[in-house]
């Protein structure tokens, strides 16, 4: 079940063009033979609502959704024409949904303009989500090159499918859409997903772009699961949500913004702090390389990751991904907390943190352990052990996250890199 499930947003609600739409009797017989969902019959839709325009009962209609998580989503879904239920009265909501219903809503749920190109999928010939899949392929929600063995439509739909799916919609819906997902092409998504290679690099935008606008908020732990089936409640959900979105400009999400700058400059340091550059940006040094005085080591700078910790709960997109907000250190409280990803060579015959640390001018980015070690190896995150003697061994490239602060009040630093570029950031 999804952790956030409020609507995203309060933008005024537009009309739904219903596409698509079977006879009575074809749906009749498609809900009892093939258990599908979401079709609305003429009949729901005449009923769907009373003389004054309020929403008829779905909690009479749907004996089954009573008390759900997703009872009051439901509900409005259903006023909006978006879904139906079973001939037995009830809904089903923790039922799998397939790629052929999924496509039915969806076509439903879109504002943008109807294209009905050809169908190009051999296996969709006379399936009753022939139309709905085939307005979708012509909008640009669904790529055929994604299916070429067919669309096989009666498949459980991944819930990568149905982000993917609608990350497309976004993009077909405004140009800011389009530069957000080219922006976090090589974003961090705040789930742990990325330390245990479940998500794929490809995949990244896509997940950003309903990430970052609040249409799929992960689970509690903070994974997306793309790989997992999705039921009809979650969809009622997030299709409800993507009306909201879909259409609207891009860089009104603070999210997604976050991700955006971590994407195109390695951090978020603009985005969640009040620091601001007055040399230079982080995207300078990104990827290259700073030797340490004495030539004892050389550190590679990936990513640099800003939390805001300041006040009672910590604030920003990657909160939930770095910070145990039971166990906070004293360090942390009261300021930024920054989590970087680096990759580091010893020069050492046997490792010596002290004086790596004196050797280090680039004092905001430490060569150390992280905070809340155990929170953070729970989620896949690699940091230097106990003893660093087995981990950094001379002319060892070894990649691991380190942490540190930043003075919230008055604070500047500097960091540079062997190729003269040097970074100065201030409040």
């Amino acid at each position: 079940m999804e952790k956030q499930m409020r609507l995203a947003g309060s933008k005024s609600k537009r009309n739904v063009l219903i596409v698509g739409l079977l006879t009575s009797a074809l749906l009749a017989g498609t809900l009892l033979t093939n258990g599908t969902v979401g079709l609305v019959s003429t009949a729901d839709a005449a009923t769907s609502t009373n003389g004054a325009g309020t929403t008829a009962s779905a909690l009479t209609k749907f004996k089954d959704i009573k008390g759900h998580w997703a009872q009051a989503t439901i509900v409005k879904a259903y006023d909006k024409n978006l879904i139906s239920g079973y001939q037995d009265g009830t809904f089903r909501p923790n039922a799998k949904i397939t790629r052929g219903e999924y496509a039915t809503l969806l076509s439903r749920a879109t504002s943008l303009e109807k294209v009905q190109g050809e169908n190009p999928f051999a296996d969709l010939k006379g399936h009753w989500s022939e139309s709905a899949v085939t307005q979708l392929v012509g909008q640009g929600f669904i790529n055929a090159n994604d299916y070429p063995k067919g669309f096989n439509p009666n498949a459980e739909l991944t819930r990568y499918e149905m982000m993917k799916w609608i990350a497309n919609g976004l993009i077909k819906s405004g140009t800011s859409f389009q530069d957000a997902f080219d922006d976090t092409k090589n974003t961090l998504l705040p789930t742990p997903e990325l330390n245990r290679g479940t998500i794929r690099a490809e995949q990244i935008p896509y997940l950003a772009l309903v990430r970052g606008t609040g249409i799929v908020g992960g689970f509690e732990d903070g994974s997306l699961k793309p790989a997992d089936p999705t039921t009809r409640a979650e969809v009622s959900a997030i299709l409800l949500r993507y009306m909201d979105v879909e259409g609207t400009d891009a860089g009104k999400y603070s999210d997604l913004n976050e991700m955006r700058e971590v994407g195109t400059t390695g951090t978020n340091l603009t985005t969640i702090s009040n620091y601001k550059y007055i040399k230079g940006s982080f995207a300078d040094i990104v990827n290259t390389d700073y030797t340490l005085k004495n030539n004892v080591g050389v550190v590679k700078y990936h990513r640099f990751i800003v939390v805001d910790t300041r006040g009672s709960e910590p604030k920003g997109l990657y909160a939930s991904l770095f910070i145990d907000e039971n166990n906070l250190t004293r360090a942390q409280k009261g300021q930024f907390s920054t989590y970087a990803e680096i990759t580091f060579t010893s020069k050492l015959e046997k490792s010596n943190l002290l004086t790596f640390a004196r050797a280090n001018d680039n004092i905001a980015i430490p060569i150390q352990r992280l905070f809340n070690v155990d929170y953070l190896k729970a989620k896949g995150f690699i940091t230097l052990p106990d003893d660093s003697n087995g981990m950094l061994k001379k002319e060892r490239q070894v990649k691991f996250w380190t942490s540190h602060t930043l003075d919230p009040v008055k604070g500047g630093y500097m960091l540079k890199n062997d190729a003269g570029k040097e970074i100065q950031i201030y409040q």
